[in-house]
């Protein structure tokens, strides 16, 4: 033993002041907020598919019926949201929701009309 008493303690209150559990602070904290930035991703996941799995004709069917609702358009779209979900072949109802979802594009990007 070289140190002297004043270098001993010199070293015991360095020694006091190392914080041991550093580390294990540090990977709690990132595993915090990996977790929470992991939970906002299955939230917004879980939104889009909520959002994507409404139909795009009734969307218009609603807008255009909330606009007038005894207007043309309204009865239009009211037929067409009943093909939408009741037409035979899956095909020719898939090639209508793409038909509204267009709409919905179109009144978007020409009128900047949102459709909710």
């Amino acid at each position: 033993m070289d140190e002297t008493p004043e270098e001993l303690e010199q070293i015991r209150r360095e020694a006091e002041q190392i914080d041991v559990h550093q580390y294990r602070k540090r990977f709690r904290l990132l595993g915090a907020i990996g977790l929470g930035s992991l939970a906002a991703g299955a939230v917004w996941l879980v939104l889009i598919m909520l959002d994507s799995r409404r139909n795009p004709c009734e969307r218009v069917r609603n807008y255009f019926c909330g606009k007038d609702p005894a207007g043309m358009q309204c009865k239009t779209y009211d037929g067409i949201l009943d093909e939408s979900l009741h037409d035979d072949p899956p095909a020719m109802r898939s090639n209508i929701r793409a038909q509204c979802q267009t709409k919905i594009d179109n009144l978007k990007e020409e009128e900047g009309i949102t459709v909710k």
